[in-house]
């Protein structure tokens, strides 16, 4: 009885069970396994860029809510199909123990059958060595049979139950199998149905990004075109704005320049009206060459100056052509070459008119004497016919005396190997007498500088160590001895070695290289000297005649 209540118990288990888990995976895992339903779609309006932003950001969202929602589901589902298959393992695992426990039930109650039939054949074999009683034997044998009956009645319905157990076994293990292949393909269609949902939610997602983009692309070109527009719109109006403000301001320049240049105009006229009546005041203060007097004042507009009291006085020479220019050109040349050189006085020799024509084009204060003149940025405060006094300091004043004497013949004679030395000796009282009534004027004591173009070689230049051929002859020349004698000093000679290493000739013609342009100086102390070109002038003429300057520096005590 125990058996039989043991296995319907157990019957009874294994049928709650599996009718569990055929409630289980008949209604629940359909109900659990529904696919989640489809997100909705968002409609994209092309409202503005704003507007798709939201929708891609709201979109976006969404999407991942879904992929979340879904990940949860699955997770959830595949709880469950674990949890099903927990509980089906541990029904399966507990129906086995309990046919374990039939099979070893029924092999215990056979193994009471063999000692049944065992004590069955021992009574037999008893009975037949022994005589008992026959009530006994019946009572013994009606007693086994009866208990063998039951033992086959319970051996029939433990083997009718543990077939039936065995079909339920087969039938829950067919159902279980159907289980498996339904949950198998629902999730393959669920996989299949979320990969479908994604790649269509991806595509509508790509869709909705390449709209914004379009819609970006469209918002960024009407921006562009309108931001374009509205420059046009505004470079134009600048531009016209601009051009009107240009026009205005080039009518106003215009107009501007035209009274400027109507200023300017007169102001030119006025100048060269100005200049005309300087030039011709400066003209009139020269008369014609036929009708001028010595000593004749110069003036202009050229301010004066002042040097230090014991600063440096700079003098300059210019020996010009004693025949007068053919071409007013040089002069302009000759200014021209001296122009940068602003020496405080400068002395002139030459033809009288070439020197008219340099003091006009120089345009500094002068005085005309005869043979030359005296131009000075420095004061003059008194002249005579062959000099001038000019103010060097405050305290202190400086003569400067100009000799012109032309004289060919005895230098063409020399060049013409005659008797040169009898010319000269025939000539030279004349010329004597002119160089002392120059030297005559002004006082013995007053600093004085002579600019001299004699026309005749220095005897300091002829003797036997000259390096020229011609020269060497101990010969003394009158006039440049004769300003030796009245204690004036040849400036290029005191200021350089010799005539051997400094010839320092100022008159070139053919081999006849000699210095007949001097400046000598009398209470002064000579500094330096040098030769000076002059423009045109040295550059040999018609004759072959060049002509250099001399610049000097000297001290005033």
């Amino acid at each position: 009885m125990n058996t039989r209540r043991l296995l319907l118990l157990i019957l009874l288990s294994v049928t709650i069970l599996f009718s569990g888990c055929q409630s289980y995976t008949a209604k629940e895992a359909k109900s659990r396994l529904a696919l989640p339903p489809e997100p909705e779609t968002t409609l994209v309006t092309k409202y503005s860029v704003l507007e798709a932003e939201k929708q891609e950001l709201l979109a976006k969202q969404e999407a991942e809510e879904l992929q979340l929602r879904q990940q949860m589901e699955q997770e959830e589902a595949q709880r469950k199909q674990a949890l099903a298959w927990e509980q089906l393992t541990q029904a399966e695992a507990d129906a086995r123990n309990a046919i374990a426990l039939l099979t070893e039930e029924k092999q215990t109650l056979q193994d009471q059958l063999d000692q049944l039939q065992a004590q069955l054949a021992q009574t037999s074999t008893t009975l037949s060595s022994q005589e008992l009683t026959a009530e006994g034997l019946t009572n013994e044998l009606t007693s086994i049979e009866s208990r063998y009956a039951e033992l086959l009645l319970s051996f029939d319905q433990l083997s009718y139950h543990a077939s039936e157990l065995e079909t339920l076994l087969s039938e829950q293990q067919l159902i279980n199998d159907h289980l498996q292949e339904f949950l198998t393909q629902a999730q393959t269609d669920h996989q299949a149905e979320m990969a479908a949902l994604l790649a269509s939610h991806e595509q509508e997602v790509a869709e909705l990004l390449a709209t914004i983009r379009s819609l970006q692309t469209d918002n960024t070109l009407l921006k562009a075109q309108l931001e374009e527009k509205t420059l046009t719109l505004e470079e134009k109006t600048r531009l016209e704005q601009q051009r009107a403000e240009q026009t205005r301001k080039a009518e106003q320049e215009e107009m501007e320049r035209q009274q400027q240049i109507a200023l300017e105009q007169q102001r030119l006229a006025q100048l060269e009206e100005e200049q005309r009546l300087r030039q011709l005041a400066l003209h009139q203060q020269i008369p014609p060459l036929s009708e001028l007097t010595y000593p004749r004042l110069y003036t202009t507009q050229a301010p004066t100056i002042h040097l230090e009291e014991n600063g440096q006085l700079d003098v300059m020479l210019l020996p010009l052509d004693d025949r007068m220019w053919d071409s007013k050109a040089v002069v302009k040349e000759v200014h021209t070459s001296i122009s940068d050189l602003n020496y405080p006085v400068m002395l002139v020799t030459g033809h009288m008119q070439n020197v008219i024509d340099l003091v006009r084009e120089m345009g500094l204060h002068a005085v005309l004497v005869r043979g030359g003149a005296i131009i000075s940025r420095l004061p003059i405060i008194k002249s005579d016919e062959y000099g001038a006094s000019v103010q060097f300091s405050e305290k202190k004043t400086v003569r400067f005396s100009v000799a012109n004497l032309p004289e060919y013949q005895v230098l063409e004679a020399f060049q013409a190997k005659a008797d040169w030395q009898t010319l000269q000796k025939k000539i030279t009282p004349n010329r004597l007498a002119a160089l002392k009534a120059i030297t005559a004027q002004g006082a013995v004591t007053e600093p004085t500088i002579l600019g001299a173009s004699l026309y005749e070689p220095s005897h300091q230049d002829w003797n036997t160590f000259s390096p020229i051929a011609y020269r060497q002859i101990d010969y003394l020349w009158p006039l440049t001895a004769h300003l030796e004698e009245e204690q004036f000093y040849d400036v290029y000679r005191a200021t350089h070695f010799s005539s051997a290493t400094d010839a320092g000739n100022t008159l070139l013609k053919g081999e006849l290289k000699e210095r007949l342009d001097y400046l000598f100086s009398r209470k002064l102390l000579p500094l330096s000297s040098s030769m000076l070109t002059i423009g045109g002038e040295s550059v040999p003429d018609g004759q072959g005649i060049s002509r250099y300057g001399l610049v000097a520096s000297f001290l005033v005590p």
